[in-house]
């Protein structure tokens, strides 16, 4: 513990927390000190990673429900003020993929992409920066993707929502720091999620699959989701106090190609 100045004694949200980068925040900030609000849709997944970080001696709770509902977000955004007394961190990590071109994909796919990618942080936000100023200030890290930076012409929705996660962070620290909130985005590579296994199971050819992750970037694996996490934690600490309305690429050096 202490590895990250600032961190220590604070109250953390963790959005999409029940798995993969989520789950590795909230993981990583409860060991650090801080008390976590995990919020996911994901009941049972949830509940065992709180249960988890509990049982590492960590302060967490969890809070089932839905970025994209204005309701669930203000409940979770509530709770961690009603449960730790305050709200000092958060990431707005929940996410999903779309791999479909904008005439293939269904407008519901569509809908969702953009109300969980996009809407959910802008939601999550909306209700959660009342609560950081009352509470003197913090950070609020987004996660954003290296396809914010680098088109694919199989994921035009999901690029589009992360580009615009990645303006959206810009343009609110620059309001925001005049405030005491700095705000940063991690930008991540591939990195093994459960959403990127289910991806490899459901393919024609899993290994190919696998395979063609890992030579993805020039590094020549995924990234594990602890290797998103402890960028995101230090842009969220005292560490990247010069920091406001970066995105910070972890992308194993794929946009460097």
């Amino acid at each position: 513990m202490g590895q990250y100045v600032g961190i220590a004694g604070k109250v953390a949200l963790v959005t999409g927390a029940a798995s993969g980068i989520g789950r590795a925040i909230a993981t990583l900030v409860a060991r650090e000190g801080a008390s976590v609000v995990l919020m996911d849709v994901a009941e049972e997944l949830l509940a065992q990673a709180v249960a988890d970080i509990r049982t590492e001696g960590g302060q967490a709770v969890g809070v089932i429900g839905d970025v994209s509902s204005p309701a669930d977000c203000e409940r979770a955004v509530a709770t961690a003020a009603e449960t730790f007394g305050g709200l000092h961190l958060l990431f707005p990590n929940a996410g999903v993929a779309l791999i479909a071109s904008v005439v293939d994909a269904s407008v519901t796919d569509i809908e969702r992409t953009i109300d969980i990618n996009l809407k959910g942080v802008v939601l999550i936000c909306k209700y959660a920066i009342p609560h950081i100023l009352a509470s003197g200030g913090g950070a609020i890290v987004t996660t954003g993707s290296e396809m914010a930076f680098a088109a694919d012409p199989a994921n035009p929705i999901y690029d589009a929502t992360k580009a615009g996660v990645v303006m959206l962070t810009k343009s609110m620290a620059l309001d925001l720091i005049k405030q005491g909130i700095r705000v940063n985005s991690v930008c991540p590579g591939v990195t093994n999620t459960r959403l990127l296994q289910r991806e490899v199971e459901t393919s024609p050819d899993p290994a190919a699959r696998e395979a063609e992750n890992n030579a993805w970037a020039p590094i020549g694996r995924v990234a594990d989701p602890m290797e998103i996490a402890r960028p995101a934690l230090f842009l969220a600490s005292e560490g990247a106090s010069f920091m406001v309305g970066s995105a910070v690429l972890v992308d194993g050096g794929f946009t460097s190609k």
